[in-house]
């Protein structure tokens, strides 16, 4: 550790970056220490529910994965999480003892965690208020070792409420892709979205529009 050129005067400290960072809590030092290893963090989310998000943020880590890249997936969305179920996985964790586990390589260069996992019955409703939620967030990103990662893939709920903004307080480096359908009502969600990242500087990599079109089953046409 540096030494502070203010000789430790408060007043003179106060911008200085060497007593910023000892003044750092143990938590957001393991939260740096956590994301120093990550190269890129993305954040899926979209304007409304219905349109896709987690199929597109479950199947963008595989394809990462499939590629080679090493990749965690981590499921945010605490009211309606639905990664593990997506990827068939029932009961993948061990909570037991009430610690976080280092989340098992469930496939190749994939490693998985998810509010699920935390919970003893899925059928029973998630509760929460905003200082829960937003500590949570925090424990997969302290409580885990996640390791070095190529990627890790966000899976937000929709809109633009406490998890996606606790997300980019606390990885102010993520980056956003946002899913949307073709239909009116979601694209007004949807710009929504895109204004909240605006006004928290939260770059926006690209937006997904999904099912934008139906093929039939039968005869394999496809209408928009």
């Amino acid at each position: 550790m540096g030494q502070c050129e203010h000789g430790g005067d408060p007043k003179a400290c106060a911008s200085c970056g060497i007593a910023q960072e000892q003044h750092k809590s143990a938590e957001e030092q393991a939260i740096c220490r956590t994301l120093a290893q990550i190269r890129h963090k993305i954040l899926v989310m979209s304007g409304k529910g219905g349109v896709g998000k987690s199929s597109v943020a479950v199947s963008l880590a595989l394809a990462l994965a499939r590629r080679g890249h090493k990749v965690g997936l981590m499921d945010v969305d605490i009211h309606g999480p639905n990664v593990l179920r997506m990827l068939g996985l029932t009961q993948p964790f061990d909570l037991a003892s009430g610690q976080f586990p280092l989340p098992p390589e469930l496939f190749h260069n994939l490693k998985v965690i998810s509010v699920e996992a935390v919970m003893r019955d899925r059928e029973i409703a998630v509760i929460w208020r905003g200082p829960l939620k937003h500590q949570l967030i925090r424990q997969f990103l302290t409580e885990i070792q996640w390791g070095f990662l190529d990627y890790l893939i966000i899976d937000a709920p929709p809109g633009t409420g406490d998890e996606p903004m606790s997300v980019a307080q606390t990885i102010p480096e993520a980056k956003a892709i946002i899913v949307t359908t073709p239909q009116e009502i979601s694209l007004a969600d949807v710009r929504k979205s895109i204004n909240f990242c605006q006004k928290i500087n939260l770059e926006i990599l690209g937006l997904v529009e999904n099912m934008s079109g139906y093929r039939c089953p039968h005869c394999n046409q496809e209408t928009p």
